[in-house]
């Protein structure tokens, strides 16, 4: 685009790409970390980035290769430009850039075998969209980024159906920037003179939305068991076993109210389960848990859940492995965080080889240090994320956070204690689009390595699949990892190369299968 600067005397630099392909190119947003150091993650849709003097500024050069692409070798050239206000530019200079095409091509993001469940936080999306929750304005700026998770792969619908269930994520405390971190359930409810009517429109509308871009493996409940909560969000009904909170609007005087006994609750709950029944939808659902810790606590409110709902089943994001064996007839899903996995791995792999038709994820969160998807982590940590869970046999991966905003994310994304991006992979724009990142890149081709690597494995080459396990594992054995060394390097390869050599290995290994 033609741009002149609203300050005096700057250049223009233009990066351009020479391709036989369609290729985009677009300038990196630089952000702050907890280190206070600036680091390159947004992939800005603006065409321009004005930096000040003595900085570094990157660009992101993408080119999509049709599956019909004869498999050879394809030179490309990105060129650097240089002018200054109405004087003729000049090429400052040239990369010349080999793109080599194998013949194998990869699956569509909804046909991957990668379980990968990131949350999704819609009322976050609102509130920075500036738009009402569950309008039509909502539902054009949800599609925007549904469409961004199903290009990735996701797998799992994110639905809140009570108010808080995660109580703010401590948003209200001093020491942490500014944030409104509060989910509101997708199902609005209604008291008439008749009983209680629940409205499923705008729930089934997201799940349809999700569906539309592939994501149709699983439907999430959030907020029906382990409700975070205490103090100001404690219990609001005394004879119920957890803290939900169910808001309705009284038609008899226009008051919102919240339900207040265990009754009203169940007959939420019931009608909730019968709705997924009729529907044919509940054997996707499940009753996500996140993080349970008193298992008496947890065990109660089940079979509470399970009196008044017993279609519905459950899932959890653990950190200890006993929840496995003893919740193994309620929970059909199992998240366990990447420190459980290495502390109690003998274990877990006995579950996971005993429990048949479970479905096994793993996670990280705002631990460990690594490998995980901070700001300050190496982008092949998130490479790495696809190789492990192949290499550990796993279904996918959970992480909790896709769009979990501060209030002012573009300006400075750190929040409180966490570190920098815990928080999100991606960042709101101005036209109601999210921006992507390079972690989000980095995660997409971490899965892109577990699908050659299951493909591999499908394909009975056991030799080939050990030799590239051994390009970029460096301990061999996860009980390790947190127990005896210190370092990400002495966990799997930091180094860009290995993971390139990985990449050709495997896609010439399968073009000649």
């Amino acid at each position: 685009d033609p741009w002149v600067s609203q300050k005096k005397n700057r250049p223009v630099l233009r990066a351009a790409a020479d391709s036989p392909f369609a290729a985009e190119v677009h300038p990196i947003g630089m952000h702050t970390d907890n280190d206070n150091l600036r680091k390159a993650d947004a992939i800005l849709s603006s065409p321009v980035l004005e930096m000040e003097g003595d900085t570094v500024c990157s660009v992101w050069v993408e080119m999509q290769i049709p599956e019909d692409t004869v498999p050879g070798e394809y030179p490309c050239m990105i060129s650097l430009y240089g002018g200054e206000l109405f004087l003729p530019e000049t090429k400052l200079a040239s990369l010349p850039v080999t793109v080599t095409v194998y013949d194998c091509v990869m699956p569509s993001p909804a046909e991957h075998r990668f379980h990968l469940d990131l949350w999704q936080h819609l009322s976050n999306i609102a509130r920075k969209h500036e738009v009402p929750l569950w309008s039509e304005a909502h539902f054009t700026v949800l599609e925007n980024y549904v469409r961004s998770l199903g290009e990735l792969g996701q797998k799992a619908v994110t639905l809140v159906v009570s108010e808080v269930p995660w109580a703010g994520q401590d948003c209200r405390d001093e020491y942490r920037m500014a944030a409104n971190l509060f989910e509101y359930s997708i199902v609005p409810v209604t008291k008439t003179a008749d009983g209680f009517v629940y409205d499923y429109r705008p729930m089934q509308r997201y799940i349809d939305l999700c569906a539309k871009y592939g994501i149709d493996r699983e439907i999430s409940l959030f907020g029906l068991a382990n409700i975070w909560g205490g103090g100001d969000f404690g219990a609001l009904a005394p004879d119920y076993p957890d803290q939900i909170k169910i808001r309705y609007l009284d038609e008899a005087d226009g008051c919102y109210r919240y339900m207040t006994t265990a009754a009203e609750i169940d007959d939420y709950i019931r009608s909730l389960e019968q709705y997924f029944i009729a529907t044919g939808q509940i054997g996707k659902v499940r009753l996500a848990a996140d993080e349970p810790v008193d298992i008496a606590a947890y065990r109660k409110t089940l079979e509470h859940l399970h009196r008044a709902a017993p279609a519905f089943r459950c899932k959890a994001a653990i950190n200890h492995a006993s929840f496995i064996i003893e919740f193994q007839n309620e929970v059909d899903d199992y998240v366990p965080a990447i420190g459980t996995m290495t502390d109690e791995y003998d274990i877990m792999r006995e579950y996971q080889n005993t429990l048949k038709g479970k479905r096994f994820l793993w996670y990280v969160c705002c631990g460990p240090a690594y490998p995980n998807t901070f700001l300050g982590s190496r982008l092949t940590e998130s490479y790495f994320i696809g190789i492990l869970t192949s290499y550990l046999k796993l279904d996918g991966f959970l992480r909790w956070a896709y769009t979990v905003w501060n209030d002012d994310p573009r300006t400075d994304i750190r929040y409180g204690g966490w570190a920098a991006c815990d928080t999100n992979f991606v960042y709101p724009a101005a036209n109601g689009t999210p921006l992507l990142s390079l972690r989000y890149k980095a995660l997409k081709r971490g899965i892109q390595f577990y699908e050659l690597l299951e493909r591999l494995r499908a394909s009975g080459d056991t030799e080939g699949l050990n030799e590239a396990f051994n390009m970029v594992v460096r301990e061999k054995d996860i009980r390790e990892y947190y127990r005896t060394y210190h370092s990400l390097e002495a966990l799997c390869s930091v180094d860009y190369a290995d993971y390139l050599g990985l990449k050709k290995f495997l896609l010439e290994k399968l073009s000649a299968k």
